[in-house]
């Protein structure tokens, strides 16, 4: 299940900072807790991610260097999707009970959600991220073993994505998918890297066309692609090729 969330600016000239994934986690964390502290308790401790959210979605900004984004539009939209329907039944009414969010100094009011219609998704799909992709190995680095942030131009990022998408397909669906086989073929990419508490993430925002196992397929559209989801990454929404434009979602 996704659901778009609608948020409006507190105050005239809010500025939202540019590193709020934490922020929006523990937010999100304390929603559910409202109105179930078992999916709440549940979901933090747990050692797969259950879900995913996008970035947060502003129609009309200005950048403010060393500060954040100014919010010019009416209004923003968050995206937060999960194969557990608990988990967006306890966001969702989360935000109903305790409409607020809050981001460093910013506040947004939650105004109206909307459950989105899932999109068809077969063998051969093109996403686009909305959130980015975090794809992670160890390397040996002289004496120590550092973890180290993949890129999709590493030649182990697909076989790292694959064994990821796997054994969180098995940890949270409770068995393994059907078909295994899936490849993904990046059309671009750009590299970011964000705060989250105390530590760098590198990933990436991309379009890539996906072939391959559609239980993965439906498992990553709606739990996210790649790692460190529950933090948002690895969100993706599907482009319609053949009608030229994006689907909603």
């Amino acid at each position: 299940m996704r659901v778009e969330i609608k948020f409006r600016p507190a105050e005239e000239g809010t500025v939202l900072p540019f590193n709020y994934n934490y922020d929006v986690y523990t937010q999100l964390l304390q929603k559910m807790a409202v109105v179930s502290p078992d999916i709440a308790r549940e979901v933090e401790v747990s050692h797969v991610d259950r879900f995913t959210f996008s970035r947060i979605m502003v129609r009309k900004r200005e950048l403010i260097p060393d500060r954040g984004i100014r919010v010019l539009s009416d209004d923003v939209s968050l995206y937060v999707s999960s194969s557990s329907n608990d988990i967006i039944r306890a966001v969702v009414e989360g935000f109903i009970d305790s409409p607020v969010l809050r981001i460093g100094n910013a506040a947004f009011i939650a105004d109206d959600v909307k459950v989105l219609r899932e999109p068809e998704l077969g063998r051969k799909i093109l996403f686009s991220t909305l959130s980015p992709v975090i794809v992670r190995t160890v390397k040996l680095s002289g004496d120590r073993m550092k973890i180290w942030d993949l890129y999709p131009d590493e030649e182990a990022f697909f076989d790292k994505l694959r064994k990821v998408m796997l054994m969180r397909y098995s940890a949270i669906m409770g068995s393994m998918p059907e078909e295994k086989e899936f490849s993904i073929d990046v059309v671009k990419f750009k590299p970011v890297r964000i705060l989250v508490k105390d530590t760098y993430y590198r990933g990436s925002l991309m379009i890539f066309r996906y072939t391959g196992s559609e239980e993965i397929a439906r498992f990553g559209y709606e739990n996210g692609f790649g790692e460190k989801t529950r933090y948002g990454f690895g969100m993706v929404k599907v482009i319609d090729e053949g009608q030229g434009r994006e689907a909603r979602g």
